[in-house]
């Protein structure tokens, strides 16, 4: 036989043959819609609605005059013990915004007096602020307690009020009172989108949880696998001369895809699948409890400590109260009842959170305050700015709080890193940010289309077969 003669399928190649079609025909639709969400969620996140502003600005205000807490209390009648206290001012009007386990409560700070709706007329306020509309008829104003469909988990704030605009594009804003901050903005085309992508690719309408992880675990290990498979067999069939340019023209350009992104299906499914399992290991934190003051403790002189301030948050360190305090441009901690400074106040504050929340033997290596993003604290965090408090633990355990609210901002291990970084490289390909994020979204998206398309010609091949 002439050495450039074709040489004859070996076993495994028709092995490959008969099962690479039918794995794929079981896992076809997942992996085709995985791709086509993969595809839009560069588009999706172009075509969102943005807001005007992300921040709103406290100016400082004069605390002359004001009522110490208990005396505006005393003064508006309100004896319930006190879980939250904010001194702000807005419209230049200093105010005490009161939070009992029932009921919110804005009183004048200067006078006493009990401020009517003041809380949803703040919340039209900034939500008007954010979306820079100052014209448009609010359709509702509602408190939202709990995630849904318009405002997912990934916003993290919660309680937020939510205030729908009449307007053609169905605008809400979602607005934080407590903090002034902005959860989000949504609009009808938002909302859509978003529902398309996390049915394609998070495959919410499963509603049973261990159900959805099995079915995704087997697509994303099955499509591992034919990709691999299609790799092998297509290596074995040029050693064996037949290339990807025999056959019809379906499936030349089936082999010719499948090549092309072959690596980086791999890459997908097991960095998807790794971020799918180790979810289910995180570290469970404790719910913190709600601690209450009587306002009768909150006695703090404003005046006393100085001319003017920005903002007073009421905040708990081992069971003391203090407020967290904003003036001449630096951050204080004071004592709730006679004003006295608090040295060192955040870290030992962090510190105080971090123990609520992952309660641990472990000595404490530092803290850290974090004010943006990066690789191991991640935008999907969305809290800032936050301390972490790292642990001399096995597993190097950092809890990251935000002290400004109490809130538990997320927990890293080794484990949440070594899968932060497999995600972030392998399934975002950040790895390729130096090109520019558009540059890094068109080619990421490039592959997950040519993904969607070799798994569409695939099962287009397989129907046409089974129908001879």
């Amino acid at each position: 036989m002439s050495s450039n003669s074709p040489r004859r399928p070996s076993s495994l190649i028709g092995w490959l043959l008969r099962w690479h079609p039918r794995l794929g025909a079981v896992v076809g639709l997942a992996i085709i819609a995985w791709g086509l969400s993969g595809l839009a969620h560069p588009i999706i996140s172009r075509i969102q609605p943005s807001a005007e502003a992300y921040l709103y600005k406290l100016e400082a205000f004069s605390t002359a005059d004001l009522l110490s807490v208990s005396e505006a209390a005393k003064h508006a009648g309100v004896a319930q013990p006190l879980t939250a206290v904010r001194l702000l001012a807005w419209q230049k009007q200093a105010y005490y915004r009161l939070q009992t386990e029932s009921d919110i409560i804005w009183l004048n700070a200067n006078s006493g007096a009990v401020v009517d709706n003041a809380e949803r007329d703040y919340a039209e306020f900034l939500a008007r602020h954010y979306l820079g509309d100052q014209h448009s008829a609010v359709k509702s104003i509602s408190l939202q307690t709990e995630f849904d469909e318009d405002y997912v988990f990934v916003n993290r704030l919660l309680p937020v009020w939510r205030v729908a605009f009449e307007r053609e594009d169905g605008m809400r804003v979602y607005v934080d009172t407590a903090s002034d901050r902005l959860g989000t903005v949504v609009n009808n085309t938002k909302a859509a989108t978003s529902v398309f992508f996390r049915y394609a690719h998070s495959w919410i309408f499963i509603k049973n949880d261990s159900l959805r992880l099995a079915l995704m675990s087997i697509c994303l290990v099955g499509g591992g696998i034919i990709a691999l498979a299609g790799m092998l067999q297509y290596f074995l069939q040029w050693r064996a001369g037949r290339g990807w340019r025999q056959g019809r023209p379906a499936l030349k350009v089936h082999r010719l895809l499948g090549v092309t992104v072959a690596i980086t299906a791999v890459t997908f499914t097991s960095s998807g699948l790794y971020h799918l399992w180790q979810k289910q290991f995180v570290l469970q934190p404790l719910v913190a409890p709600v601690q209450s003051f009587s306002a009768e403790q909150l006695t703090v002189n404003w005046s006393a400590l100085n001319a003017k301030i920005v903002q007073a948050d009421l905040v708990a360190i081992n069971e003391q109260a203090y407020f967290r305090t904003w003036y001449e441009g630096e951050l204080h901690y004071i004592d709730a009842s006679n004003g006295k400074v608090l040295a060192d106040g955040e870290r030992l504050h962090a510190i105080a959170l971090a123990a609520q929340y992952m309660p641990t033997d472990a000595p404490i290596k530092a803290t850290r305050t974090v004010e943006s993003f990066n690789d191991e604290y991640g935008f999907v965090n969305k809290r800032l700015p936050v301390v972490a408090v790292d642990y001399e633990r096995a597993d190097h355990l950092s809890v990251y709080v935000e002290p400004r609210s109490g809130a538990l901002a997320t927990v890293v291990r080794d484990a949440d890193r070594y899968e932060g970084f497999s995600f972030a490289f392998l399934h975002k390909w950040h790895f390729i940010d130096g090109l520019g994020h558009t540059a890094r979204d068109i080619i990421s998206a490039c592959f997950a289309a040519g993904i969607a398309l070799t798994f569409s010609l695939g099962m287009f091949l397989v129907i046409r077969r089974a129908r001879r």
